[in-house]
């Protein structure tokens, strides 16, 4: 009896969404190399499929990347040129080449999203019964170890950040408006360089006591444009009542009626 049949399989998707799961794996490898964390060739139902896998999988593991269609398309014919079973052949050679000449990539998304789903709950559920033998025995820690590893399979791989992309802009120098802070030390040079600039968040951090609140030098002035409404001068976070609801000063349009 194989994983697939302990824990159920492709099969009740049927035909169509099974092809295209392999699909997926051909032409997303950040999502296939997800998928070899939690998937084996046993979770489809059609032998073809799982032949395909099985091969798929097996380059990946020695090779560290995913074969093309095409060298796919080599491997299985090495595989199958001494082999009896004609009708995997076929159907293997008639499902890849459906493939190259004409693939359907409607609702691939969707099939991704649901087929990884399902391979992530299998695997929970092969944690689960393996934890339940490793209670059995009082081996807690392991227990422990298993579940975190189940919970963490099929998640998306990354690298981090790339410092790489787009690196000649990293060195464009850009000019810094900036709006003084009040606060001689903040403002140095080598600390703020002048003070906050446009479009940057600048946070307080202290601790408690030390005087964030009552401390008259704490203050950022902050410079802003009033904005004239109705013969009135407003500033831009001011709230107003128009017809339309309370809105601040910076966003009353020319139709609005004040109230």
């Amino acid at each position: 009896m194989t994983h697939g049949d302990v824990f159920g399989s492709f099969g009740k998707y049927g035909k169509s969404f099974q092809e295209k799961i392999f699909q997926g794996l051909l032409t997303d490898k950040s999502w296939a190399m997800q998928m070899t964390e939690v998937m084996t060739p046993e979770f489809f139902e059609l032998k073809y499929l799982r032949f395909l896998t099985d091969r798929y999988f097996q380059y990946f593991a020695k090779y560290k990347d995913f074969p093309t269609l095409n060298l796919l398309i080599t491997i299985v014919k090495e595989d199958l040129s001494q082999g009896t079973d004609t009708i995997l052949r076929d159907q293997i050679v008639e499902f890849l080449h459906r493939m190259k000449t004409n693939p359907d990539v409607s609702d691939l998304q969707y099939v991704k999203d649901k087929a990884l789903d399902f391979c992530k709950r299998q695997a929970f559920k092969s944690a689960l019964t393996k934890a339940v033998e490793l209670i059995e025995t009082e081996q807690f820690d392991g227990v422990v170890n298993l579940m975190k590893e189940a919970v963490s399979v099929g998640l998306p791989s990354s690298i981090g950040h790339d410092f790489f992309n787009d690196i000649q802009a990293r060195f464009n120098r850009q000019r810094r408006s900036t709006i003084t802070t009040g606060i001689t030390q903040l403002d140095r040079r080598d600390v703020l360089n002048g003070g906050l600039g446009k479009g940057e968040l600048g946070v307080v951090v202290a601790p408690t006591g030390v005087g964030k609140c009552v401390d008259p030098n704490t203050y950022v002035d902050v410079k802003y444009v009033g904005i004239r409404i109705d013969g009135r001068l407003y500033k831009p976070w001011d709230l107003i009542t128009t017809q339309r609801g309370i809105v601040y000063a910076r966003d009353v349009e020319s139709t609005d009626t004040i109230l």
